[in-house]
């Protein structure tokens, strides 16, 4: 082997720092995605028990997530920055960029649950809250799985299970629906309830916008792992136009 064969000490060492800050920053989304879980979980049975004081943890956690996608974005952008990566690697340190925007908003809608829990706990009229509670504990378990599967998805770089999330999401769309359709039937019985069922209704559509940021995250791990943009995908078939 000649001097020019030889392999660079220097790229070498600079491809190992690149690989173990991006496997540190997937362990970090892994983490933040395991606090948004929970943050999701507790939200639900907080409004469901009128547990104030558990709605008010779910508040005092949310600037923790913040905090979380603020430095896994600061780091994802310095990674590529520093270590101008191709293909794969790219499609990596662009996805847990994005990855950890999708958590933060789970988290805001979390948030947004706890907010009205704490509400509930205080005296808003619990009523729509009990008609429509198997819908939410069903629907927070469909979020919360999906979300745990999403994320696991990026740990372990299985397309596979990625996929299975984005199919969930249509079961999730029926449980809103079915969800709706029962708690109007009781605002029209009793007009009192009509600010209570508004945010109730509010809650709802939370679990629902969770689902969907889960089947974003599940999205850009298929994209991570195949190259495959199954976003621009749904796009044609909802508009029904052949790809290119």
């Amino acid at each position: 082997m000649t001097p020019t064969e030889l392999p660079d000490p220097v790229e070498g060492h600079t491809a190992r720092a690149f690989d173990a800050a991006l496997s540190d920053l997937r362990l970090q989304i892994v983490g933040m995605g395991g606090l948004v879980i929970d943050q999701v979980s507790s939200a639900v049975r907080a409004l469901l028990d009128g547990d104030a004081s558990l709605a008010e943890l779910v508040l005092s956690r949310e600037e923790k997530v913040n905090e979380l996608e603020r430095f896994v974005d600061r780091e994802a952008f310095r990674l590529i920055a520093l270590h101008q990566p191709m293909a794969g690697d790219l499609r990596m340190a662009k996805a847990v960029s994005r990855i950890t925007v999708e958590l933060e908003r789970a988290g805001d809608e979390a948030k947004k649950i706890a907010k009205f829990a704490a509400r509930v706990a205080t005296g808003e009229p619990q009523g729509p809250v009990l008609a429509v509670a198997r819908f939410l504990r069903h629907m927070a378990e469909l979020t919360t799985g999906m979300l745990r599967d999403a994320v696991r998805s990026l740990d372990e770089n299985n397309a596979d299970m990625a996929r299975q999330v984005s199919a969930r999401d249509s079961e999730l769309d029926d449980e809103f629906a079915a969800a709706l359709r029962q708690i109007m039937s009781l605002v029209m019985q009793d007009a009192r309830f009509l600010g209570a069922t508004i945010d109730t209704v509010f809650a709802l559509k939370g679990l629902e916008r969770i689902g969907d940021h889960a089947k974003n995250i599940a999205e850009q791990v298929v994209f991570v792992s195949s190259g495959e943009d199954v976003r621009h995908q749904k796009k044609h078939a909802e508009a029904g136009t052949p790809e290119k």
